[in-house]
């Protein structure tokens, strides 16, 4: 009954994929109709013969994303739930995707991101050969409560036979599969942005996960990311295997090295974040067998495809958007952090408090963990907010020292768009944030900006 059950769910699902192709939309649909009509139907699939999983707080969509990319590249057929939702119905519907309707997978490997509160519900139902977890912080603080109640969500949940690939710089999540799993970790070694104290408002371990002494740090890279040890016990996380050594940020690149040998990895967008991606990345298919010599062609950027970063000019002026992960500190403090890196003058826009479209927040307490200091900048002459919420982003910025002429609120989102257009600067820089939910609105205003860059053009 089971075997039957699951047979149509699959000819269901293959349905309505057709269905939602043909009108254009892609989603997780499938995988919900699926698991309605068979519950246990992610075991029931038949899987590639290499399943990898990627995990995490923050990472895991770019990390997911390079490790299919370069996959592919090597000439291998890859599943991948990008189009989909990173829960179990996700995974179905890319499975569905590219299954026979025996349920029998046409590819050679799947590469899964797995929302890392959702392992209860998916590693219980097969065993992947790798799991990877680019960090673990504190996130969305009314779903996921901290950092350690998500570890317990993963580790509890582990497959005994599969090997992790872990963040040897992340003492959190570095401490998953401790004498139950195999473990290889990478790391990045210290660089010119590195310090010897944690300048972030957060910082998420602080004591001994062993004996729980104070931890020392040689270096902190961002929060509680970098190389830590205890002086009363001895605790550390094992070397790495893999690392990212010669980091330079000035000419966009870093030496990655397995142990063996050596080659340059580029760095995207000035950021730490993608170091720690590629050379996640990089260890997995290292792990799979793809030659060191190979990795530099087949690990490509693929962050401006996702919308999550972007870069442009319109007019005089060179405009720079990113992803600010609403409800994550962390992810929030180190795309402003990008401010204190744009030379001379700019504007910013934040857009990273209910969107007012689909859904919103009533939750605002994350906003008092996220780092605005670079806001405070006199290279900053204004600073445009939208959303219902905006107010409660104007008063944390306050509290931190931004002076408040800077600030103008526009809780309609139209208004926003007409008032960057109308009042920003005409020249230097403009960083634009915001939210997933309203990178739709992200895109009106950047198309708004280049029309008005064309009309000045012929008006001139």
């Amino acid at each position: 009954m089971g075997k039957l059950r699951f047979l149509i769910a699959v000819m269901v699902a293959k349905a309505a994929q057709i269905a939602l192709r043909v009108i254009g939309r892609g989603s997780n649909t499938p995988g919900i109709i699926a698991l309605k009509i068979c519950p246990d139907a992610l075991a029931r699939f038949v899987l590639p013969k290499t399943v990898i999983c990627v995990t995490g707080t923050n990472g895991k969509t770019s990390c997911s994303n390079l490790i299919t990319t370069a996959l592919r590249g090597w000439g291998k057929r890859v599943i991948n739930n990008s189009e989909g939702s990173n829960m179990a119905p996700g995974l179905v519907s890319a499975l569905v995707k590219e299954c026979s309707l025996g349920g029998k997978t046409k590819a050679d490997i799947a590469v899964f991101e797995v929302d890392e509160r959702s392992s209860q519900y998916i590693y219980p139902h097969f065993t992947p050969d790798f799991i990877v977890c680019t960090n673990l912080f504190r996130d969305s603080i009314m779903r996921n409560g901290h950092s350690e109640f998500i570890f317990d969500k993963i580790n509890d949940y582990l497959p005994e036979k599969t090997a992790l690939v872990l963040n040897g710089d992340d003492v959190i999540s570095g401490m998953l599969g401790k004498g139950k799993n195999n473990r290889v970790f990478f790391s990045v070694e210290g660089t010119d942005r590195s310090s010897d104290v944690c300048v972030n408002t957060v910082c998420d371990a602080i004591a001994c996960p062993v004996c729980l002494h104070r931890l020392n740090f040689d270096f902190y890279h961002y929060h509680h990311i970098g190389h830590a040890h205890c002086s009363e016990c001895g605790f550390a996380l094992p070397d790495a295997k893999y690392k990212a050594v010669s980091v330079d940020f000035e000419s966009g690149s870093f030496t990655f090295s397995d142990g063996i040998g050596e080659i340059t990895l580029p760095i995207p967008a000035d950021s730490l974040f993608n170091v720690y991606n590629f050379s996640a990345a990089a260890a997995v298919c290292r792990e799979v067998g793809v030659a060191l010599e190979e990795l530099p062609a087949l690990l490509t950027d693929v962050s401006s495809k996702t919308g999550r970063f972007g870069s442009f000019s319109v007019g005089n002026r060179s405009v720079f958007s990113l992803l600010f992960k609403d409800q994550n500190p962390i992810s929030g403090s180190q795309s402003l952090a990008y401010v204190g890196r744009i030379s001379g003058e700019k504007d910013v826009v934040l857009m990273i408090t209910d969107p007012k479209i689909t859904r919103g927040c009533e939750d605002i307490s994350w906003l008092f963990d996220v780092d605005f200091d670079s806001l405070r900048s006199p290279d900053v002459k204004n600073i445009f907010i939208g959303g219902l919420r905006g107010y409660d982003v104007a008063l944390r910025l306050s509290l931190v020292g931004v002076d408040e002429n800077k600030i103008h609120l526009y809780p309609d989102y139209d208004e926003l768009i007409s008032a960057v257009c109308e009042k920003a600067l005409q020249s230097g820089s403009l960083a634009i944030f915001f939210s997933l939910y309203s990178m739709p609105i992200a895109n009106r205003l950047k198309a708004a900006l280049s029309d008005s860059a064309k009309e000045g053009a012929l008006n001139e």
